[in-house]
């Protein structure tokens, strides 16, 4: 391979502090390209089934993309793949920033991390030299200061992911954190804490290679062409993910008091307008354009100091409508915390906004609480409770292991009011008013998810009919398969789904970069996404997962969307997911059946 890829793994036994590398598999390149695809298909080879996700056996893939660290924009891209320790089913979780494209520069598409240090340590990558050293002296620090020490000790350009107290504390959903970015959702960072792996620090020097540089240039021209005269990526570009406030809580699916409702009262206090009072500076991803993350800092007030990039989204939904919270300061402090704790903030918001409606339900009282009033809108009982959940004290130790198993925990029909998928908490977006984003909630690969099956057609288009459930199936898996095709590629989801980049020239990209021709054919690029997202599905299988786990929370289903733009709507699941099997081709007990695999038909060799 002569382009795109470097052609090295790095295996790494943290038990004997062992290292070796080898050639990067062609045919599995050609096959699930790289990043998240490749990074599947080397866990389900590599790992053992029913293996504890906590335990020594299990393995961490770091993966890199294909164009990431390229010239190409967009392409920061790099993906954690492991067992998630939430759900026991696959984790792919994937971050931007500057990490993947180092990880690149010394020379590796992937890493490959087997067993459990003698004690806690970090592992070093210094383009061919490979360490593991003594993080002992860090047990305890953040993820910034963590980050700090460990570029004082190697290099001060190092680029590092790190666990903070929460991965430590093994809370199920901890996060992986690089910079001030995060590989959330899922718990990696209490698999890194299993194995004793406080991060991995990586400084490279080399440059990557493009099979066909002219071609590679001319097609990057195009698709910057395409950008600049893309209006609404323009109008993205200002705001962000966070314009998603008001126009999700226009449609009436802002997930609102625990999905009790999809409409935010006080959402215009959250909103892009009501951002732009607390940003310093607007920040990006290495070779991106865009630049679409703010930097957030609040000057006044209780929470003076508290700084973090974004709030995004998710993260305002989960501590602002899931909680009830109108105050973004506080939403920017509860970041600023996850952040150096290493908590996923959107489960962290979506278990406080959790416990608060057991709370009003008379379910907990504050005995259950340690005496912290948990009613919707206390944000200061909001972030005590995040501090609780860090350090696992009373009704936050049960609530670090997941809606799931706190619900069943605390019990008296508490159950009723936990919203995951597969353990993993729903983020952002309320399915009543978006019946593919609900199905695409059911399927995914990793739970909860908005991001695997993100049905940009039902959340920006307003001639498509995000309320009925016919033919959704077919959008579903269009939906999946696309997104998997992406994430296996180091492109940014979000040039996608906003109309910046086609398939076809993603394709011309990635054949420009690696010579392989087969990859500028639109069908044969369906066909791998379809084969990652396959993939993924024989993990879970494997795992013993089954349809008993595509389904939605009961509140989804009886429940009528009282108030806004969705009032009145449930989800009708069980047709859409019948139709969803038969258009995949698996069983009506969501098994892959044989013969029925999607296969690529390799056009060179």
């Amino acid at each position: 391979m002569n382009g795109g890829y470097v052609n090295r793994v790095l295996w790494v036994d943290l038990t004997n502090e062992e290292f070796h590398t080898s050639e990067l598999s062609e045919s599995s390149a050609r096959e699930f390209i790289s990043g998240r695809g490749l990074g599947v298909k080397t866990l389900y080879d590599e790992l053992e089934a029913k293996v504890d996700p906590l335990s020594p056996q299990n393995i961490i893939v770091i993966a890199t993309g294909v164009l990431t660290g390229t010239s190409s924009p967009f392409c920061a891209r790099s993906w954690i793949v492991t067992k998630s320790p939430l759900t026991g089913a696959i984790l792919t979780s994937n971050s931007g920033g500057f990490f993947g494209p180092e990880l690149k520069f010394a020379g590796y598409d992937m890493v490959v991390i087997k067993g459990k240090a003698k004690k806690f340590s970090y592992l070093w990558i210094n383009n061919d030299k490979i360490e593991l050293r003594d993080a002992s002296k860090l047990c305890g620090f953040g993820t910034q200061a963590t980050q700090d020490k460990i570029a004082q000790e190697t290099d001060p350009k190092t680029r590092v992911a790190c666990i903070g107290p929460a991965g430590e504390k093994f809370v199920k959903f901890s996060s992986v954190m690089c910079a001030n970015r995060a590989f959330g959702r899922g718990g990696s960072g209490a698999v890194f804490a299993s194995k004793n792996l406080k991060a991995v620090a990586v400084r490279g020097t080399k440059p990557v290679p493009v099979a066909n540089p002219e071609k590679f240039k001319i097609i990057i021209k195009q698709v910057l062409e395409t950008y600049a005269k893309n209006d609404f990526m323009q109008e993205w570009r200002k705001v962000g993910t966070v314009f998603n406030v008001g126009a999700m809580n226009e449609l009436g699916i802002f997930p609102t008091r625990n999905f009790q409702t999809g409409f935010f009262e006080g959402y215009q206090q959250l909103d892009d307008q009501a951002n732009k009072r607390y940003v310093e500076k607007h920040i990006t991803c290495y070779g991106c354009p865009v630049a679409c993350t703010s930097w957030s800092v609040v000057k006044t007030g209780e929470f003076a100091g508290a700084k973090c990039r974004g709030p995004e989204y998710e993260t305002i939904w989960a501590f602002g409508g899931s909680c009830g919270n109108e105050r973004l300061d506080s939403i920017i402090a509860a970041n600023a915390f996850c952040n150096e704790m290493g908590l996923d903030t959107e489960s962290t918001g979506h278990a406080i906004g959790f416990a608060m409606e057991l709370f009003e339900r008379g379910i907990i009282t504050e005995k259950d609480t340690g005496g912290i009033p948990l009613h919707f809108g206390n944000f200061r009982s909001m972030l005590k409770l995040a501090n609780m959940i860090v350090n696992r004290e009373g009704l936050g130790d049960v609530l670090a292991e997941g809606v799931r198993y706190a619900s069943g925990k605390i019990g008296n029909g508490a159950e009723r009011y936990a919203i995951h998928v597969k353990g993993l908490e729903i983020d952002g977006y309320d399915p009543r008013g978006a019946k593919a984003q609900g199905l695409a909630y059911a399927t995914a690969s990793r739970g909860g998810c908005h991001h695997s099956g993100y049905a940009s057609q039902e959340l920006y288009d307003p001639k498509f009919d995000r309320f009925t459930e016919v033919g959704k199936g077919a959008v579903t898996k269009g939906n999946e398969d696309s997104t998997a095709l992406v994430d296996s590629t180091g492109i940014c989801a979000f040039p996608m789904q906003l109309g910046v980049l086609t398939t076809k020239e993603l394709g011309m990209l990635l054949s420009a970069a690696t010579g392989f021709e087969e990859f500028s054919n639109e069908q044969n690029l369906a066909v791998i996404g379809e084969r990652i997202y396959n993939q993924e599905r024989l993990f879970n299988v494997r795992e013993g997962l089954s349809s008993k786990d595509d389904v939605l929370p009961v509140r989804f289903l009886t429940e009528p969307m009282p108030t806004g733009n969705s009032k009145g709507n449930v989800v009708k699941f069980w047709d859409m997911r019948k139709e969803y099997y038969a258009i995949r081709g698996w069983s009506q007990e969501g098994v892959p059946q044989a013969g029925k695999r999607a296969e690529l038909n390799l056009t060179s060799k």
